[in-house]
Parts: C-alpha cells; structure tokens; sequence
C-alpha cells in the first residue's frame, strides 16, 4: 500500500505538483464561464455540459452519435430549456481546450459550419449555448422529417389510434420510454 505523498517523487517541486493538480481537474472546469461541467452518464460518447452557461463538450467525431444516442424528446426539453434561459453567446477572448488548456482559435465546426472556436490540439467540440442551440435546432429538423419519412406501420397506428378512440383511451403526449434519458441523465444539469 502507498500513501498519497509516497507516489510523489522527490524531485518535484511544489509549482509542478500545482501544475500537474491543474491537469488533472483541467477536463471539469468550463473554458467559457469556470464553472465545473457534468459528464453525461450512459451514453456511448463522452458528452459534458457545464450547468452555468450551459456549453457542451463532446468529441467532433461522435457526431452521428450526438444525434442517435440522444432521443428527441431529450434534445427538444434542452433545446426549451436553452430557450427559457435565454442562453447567450458569451465568449471570452482567451478560450482554452477543456482537456488540453490550448488555445482554441475562430474558425467553423467540423461536419456543420457554424463559425465558432475549434481546437487544434484534439478533436472536441467546444460549444456555446447558442451553438448548442442552433445544433439542437437542425437535428430535430432531421429527426421531423424521418419521423414523416416512417409508414410502415401506419396501418397498426391507425388501429391502435381507433381502438384507443373507442376504448376513450388517450395516448400520452410524451413516450415515457424517452423522457426517463432526459429525466435521468439531463435534468439534474440543464435545471439547476
């Protein structure tokens, strides 16, 4: 068994045992606002919010899985909440990679050309809430015009919508299945 002072070597010096405490907690603090972010639990990609000014954090290569791993009723009750705080572009001159604390630079987001800051040390998406928004905005356009796309079981819908219409049953206006990842995984972060 070590103790915690064992597994420092004697050769550092206090300035480096500072600095290398500052990496390791680096991936927590927002680059936009200081405030420490939340990671997103059961998702099969490493998405992080910061519940201060709501900027998220995911890789630029899991972006198919931002928009399948995610439900819609998930991204629609962000995309309100986002709405209902009146989130703002709210960007410092200096933004550091939440990883890495290099220097982001002005150019446009990989796979959807929204001017922004993007990484050259690694491949994260920083975003803002409003570019949060605009993203929220274009997958739940998609994800309407899939939905629309879908008839092969308009047949059994419109058997169970006329059985519910005799029966009185309503048919609820949210699927239950979906709010619980927004229930369980988001609400606590995007509410507080």
């Amino acid at each position: 068994k070590h103790r915690r002072c064992d597994l420092i070597p004697d050769s550092c010096t206090l300035s480096s045992v500072f600095f290398f405490a500052t990496l390791v907690t680096m991936n927590n603090i927002c680059p936009f606002c200081r405030t420490e972010v939340a990671k997103i639990e059961n998702l099969r990609f490493d998405l992080r919010i910061c519940p201060g000014c709501l900027a998220t954090f995911f890789p630029t290569n899991k972006t198919m899985s931002f928009r399948n791993d995610i439900f819609t009723l998930t991204r629609k009750k962000w995309l309100a909440v986002l709405e209902s705080r009146g989130a703002r572009e709210n960007v410092a001159a200096e933004v550091r990679c939440i990883d890495h604390g290099e220097l982001l630079e002005d150019g446009k987001l990989p796979d959807y050309g929204i001017p922004g800051k993007v990484t050259t040390c690694c491949g994260m998406f920083h975003l803002t809430a409003d570019m949060t928004k605009e993203i929220l905005q274009r997958s739940l356009v998609n994800a309407d015009l899939k939905k629309e796309g879908k008839h092969h079981f308009a047949f059994i819908r419109a058997l169970d919508g006329l059985i519910n219409k005799l029966t009185g049953n309503v048919e609820p206006e949210e699927d239950p299945i979906e709010a619980i990842q927004y229930e369980l995984h988001f609400k606590h972060v995007l509410e507080k």
